[in-house]
């Protein structure tokens, strides 16, 4: 079938370059169903492809993660096993609805067995979840497809712009339909375009998902987390989420908690509204947990005291804000790929936020990866020597927790203008996600000033939190400047630099905060994001990101001292039962 494989084979050049030919053959079995190029020039391009793939990975800070259920009762490690299963099935739809091609190049890299280099290219593409690597403007590492945005959530093709003008066009409920984060969209094959609910697309996967969800639950002696894992199955056979989401806030008692469904919309390239599957896996830190929940009823205070107009505050009064710190066993679909999260703020339905509130979810397991492997090595090339002395792990964590707790104020839904009353994310679309993330680790800073005035939060530590925030990012600008959280480090430097709050030596390539006019700056850069967020103006928000998501001199300067450095951590995992 694939004559040319065999001629490459024959060939002693070829044999001599290339250590392992089954690995050569897959790739060039693989290159041939998508490109015209002859085997020898393909064989050429996979020596090229070879070095590429050694620096891609070097990106990556290898860190072990081990779970052992030694001590769990037989019926507990039973209910783990349930819910690791079905999170291996969320992550196939997560690949169906990001790179089918990816796919198939994991399943045939998936069967050659002891060759390193095969090994090397599939870490990297199940990382990517696809050949294009995030941390470099998504370039194609392998095979010849180009980046699509849209992923296989649109017809490949399909721009914002042709999205737009199709949709006007329909009946409301149907335009609410192309809207619902849920859906998929396809071509009819009338020449036109249909929205098809993600229980439909992706029944096949959805069925032993819900069977098992409600088997760990017939398992489980906690009525609460029971009650819990049976209410997200119905909800992934129907696409709606919202008394299961607000089940998951009251959750209680539970040694377990997951986070388990589609959540996040930020790779939705075109609207900004489709979110992907995930699964985390997670044993609670009940004390850790407890800790924390003298943040809850301060909510309402820290939004009304946002440096913004009254008509952009929203009301937090008798919302629910749980927090919960846990230790993740298994990370699968979005949560595996790309930027390793250390929390989250779920879930993002603006319906659940306004009527019960949010669930908070920090991965301690993954804090320490992120501040061992990555944030201290970059800090100590780029923070001024007299305050290195005031980095830590804690002052990183409570900057963290402060970021997750803004997620949750500021406006949810436009404020003014026309599109008032829009979920702000819909009606700025895929830029909502930088600016966000911008504005919850700003307003994040804002309100810790304001704890700390309170007592609430210990003011003494003040310099050690805002000198752990400089190091967050620095590892989170390394993502690049096309990446939510990388755009959004982007702003905070870029502003404040320019602005008052944080210093820059040109001779030395060193950063510093400037402690005396820190606070004032981010109070002025906190009410800029929540102004645009809550105009809801797609226009502003580009201008703003125009303005502030260069990279500058000093930021270039500020790659090239860390270029050697990773980027992000690389979970190994491992389960003893």
């Amino acid at each position: 079938m694939f004559p040319g494989i065999i001629n490459f084979m024959n060939d002693s050049n070829a044999m001599h370059n290339m250590k392992h030919l089954c690995w050569a053959a897959a790739l060039l079995i693989l290159a041939a169903c998508n490109s015209e190029k002859p085997v020898q020039e393909a064989a050429a391009d996979t020596l090229q492809t070879n070095a590429r793939i050694k620096d891609y990975l070097s990106q990556y800070e290898p860190y072990p993660m081990d779970f052992s259920a030694e001590g769990y009762s037989e019926n507990e490690k039973a209910i783990l096993q349930k819910l690791v299963e079905a999170a291996q099935y969320l992550d196939t739809i997560y690949w169906l609805q990001t790179s089918k091609y990816g796919m198939q190049l994991r399943d045939s890299l998936e069967k050659i067995q002891d060759d390193p280099q095969a090994a090397d290219l599939l870490t990297l593409l199940k990382r990517n979840a696809g050949p294009f690597e995030m941390l470099n403007e998504y370039e194609a590492f392998m095979g010849n497809q180009t980046y699509y945005s849209g992923d296989e959530l649109y017809p490949r093709g399909m721009t914002a712009e042709a999205f737009d003008a199709y949709v006007q066009k329909l009946p409301k409920e149907e335009q609410e339909e192309f809207m619902y984060p849920y859906t998929v969209i396809k071509e009819d094959g009338n020449g036109g375009y249909k929205a098809v609910r993600y229980h439909e697309e992706y029944k096949e996967y959805i069925t032993p998902v819900v069977r098992l969800l409600n088997e760990a639950a017939d398992l489980s002696d906690n009525q609460s987390f029971a009650e819990f894992l049976r209410l997200k199955a119905e909800a992934l056979t129907t696409d709606n989420y919202y008394e299961a989401d607000v089940n998951w806030i009251d959750m209680t008692d539970s040694k377990f908690d997951m986070v388990f469904g589609p959540f996040e919309t930020y790779s939705d390239g075109i609207k900004g509204v489709k979110a992907k599957y995930e699964a985390y896996i997670e044993i609670i830190d009940q004390q850790a947990s407890e800790e924390l929940k003298k943040y809850t009823a301060y909510l309402q205070k820290m939004e009304q005291n946002l440096p913004v107009p009254e008509v952009y505050k929203s009301k937090t009064d008798g919302l629910t804000a749980t927090f919960v710190v846990v230790n993740d066993i298994i990370r699968t679909g979005e949560g595996a790929v790309g930027y390793q999260a250390v929390a989250t703020n779920l879930p993002n339905d603006p319906a659940v936020h306004e009527a019960k509130g949010t669930k908070k979810t920090f991965w301690k397991n993954m804090f320490i990866a992120r501040f061992n492997g990555i944030i201290k090595p970059v800090s100590e090339r780029l923070i001024a020597e007299d305050q290195l002395q005031y980095l830590s792990d804690e002052g990183f964590f409570q900057f963290v927790l402060m970021h997750e707790i803004c997620h949750a104020i500021g406006p949810r839904t436009v404020k003014t203008g026309p599109n008032k009353g829009r979920a702000v994310n819909a009606a700025i679309g895929p830029n909502y996600s930088p600016l966000e993330e911008a504005k919850a680790d700003i307003t994040g800073l804002y309100s810790l000033a304001y704890l700390m005035e309170e007592g609430v939060v210990d003011k003494q530590r003040e310099k050690e939190f805002y000198v752990s925030f400089l190091g967050s990012l620095f590892r989170s600008i390394r993502f690049g400047l096309e990446e939510a959280h990388g755009k959004a480090a982007a702003i905070s430097l870029n502003y404040l630099l320019e602005n008052g709050g944080i210093l820059y030596d040109e001779e030395t390539g060193k950063w510093s905060v400037d402690f005396e006019n820190f606070n004032e700056g981010v109070k002025n850069l906190a009410a800029e994001m929540l102004i645009l967020e809550g105009d809801g103006d797609n226009a502003k928000v580009e201008a703003f990101f125009d303005r502030w998501t260069q990279e500058t001199p000093a930021l270039e300067d500020a790659f090239h001292r860390t270029e050697d450095l990773p980027i992000d951590v690389l979970p190994v995992r491992s389960i003893e039962w």
